[in-house]
């Protein structure tokens, strides 16, 4: 993965040069370290994270194509949703990129993640960031959570071992009348359950471009399936494509789609304003 990645073209030496060096810094060391990323940003890295690993292994961009786009895109003054924002990965590259006239609403369910992402915001002073301590999904209420590194989830039949109880709400339900300009579901598998929680903002075309991992295995635990998300995305008027970061282009996604990056849903009724803005970028 370090070597075929393509934030790490001209730099594969540095890059297991940097592998080497944080799994030292892990066995040896053992201690949290602040690593600077996206230009200056502070990033809390914890040896017993996974999160820290992907930025020193590729190149400050873990996941490029995804991250490109929004570099491209995004503007200062746009709202951002992250659904299931872990430590903080996006919702940092995020907050940079909105800037503090902007809006960054990120959502995470597991306390232990959620306190690691409020050290990141607070570290690197970012008002523009509303932590929500939530699961989000279709109805109201609480659920039981799995804790399972990067992996948590909403506890199914299939999972074994202990849980925590996690407040559950709606985005339509907690979310601020204001225009969002891109949201990120990575909730293993409830991403359907995300978007009908959405129902208000979807049907204005908010935001204009959704970010999805769409996983079959993980959403067959609650009773979806990469098809039907896709079904649900077009009759609501979403284009589900990919981002070819090369071209600065979108290209249509394969059906059914094969494992590589997240998924790219743009309303079909603002996809010309999405493309101008990135037709600016280049």
């Amino acid at each position: 993965m370090i070597w075929d990645h393509p934030a790490n073209r001209g730099r594969r030496a540095q890059a297991f040069a940097a592998m080497a060096g944080w799994q030292a810094w892990k066995r040896m060391v053992g201690r949290p370290m602040d690593l600077s990323v996206y230009g200056g940003m502070s990033f809390r890295a914890y040896p017993d994270s996974t999160q820290p690993g992907r930025f020193v292994y590729f190149g400050g961009l873990p996941d490029y194509e995804e991250m490109t786009f929004m570099k491209r895109y995004l503007r200062p003054g746009d709202g951002f949703i992250d659904g299931g924002a872990n430590e903080g990965m996006f919702t940092l590259l995020a907050a940079k990129l909105v800037g503090s006239s902007g809006a960054v609403h990120a959502f995470e369910a597991v306390p232990a993640f959620a306190k690691r992402l409020r050290e990141n915001v607070g570290a690197n002073s970012l008002r523009c960031v509303t932590v929500h301590e939530m699961a989000i999904g279709a109805e109201p209420g609480t659920v039981p959570f799995v804790v399972r590194g990067s992996g948590s989830r909403i506890r199914t039949e299939a999972d074994r071992g202990s849980a925590v109880q996690v407040r559950l709400g709606r985005l339509d339900d907690t979310l601020p009348e204001r225009p969002f300009a891109m949201g990120k579901l990575d909730v293993e598998g409830t991403e359907h359950l995300a978007l009908r929680g959405a129902d208000r903002l979807v049907a204005h075309g908010e935001p204009a471009v959704w970010m999805l991992e769409l996983v079959d295995k993980f959403l067959h635990h609650f009773g979806s399936t990469v098809r039907e998300v896709r079904r649900w995305l077009d009759d609501h008027g979403y284009d589900v494509v990919l981002y070819d970061p090369d071209h600065n282009r979108f290209v249509p996604a394969p059906d059914p789609l094969s494992a590589g990056p997240d998924v790219l849903a743009v309303c079909r009724r603002r996809r010309r304003d999405v493309e101008a803005r990135l037709a600016e970028a280049v």
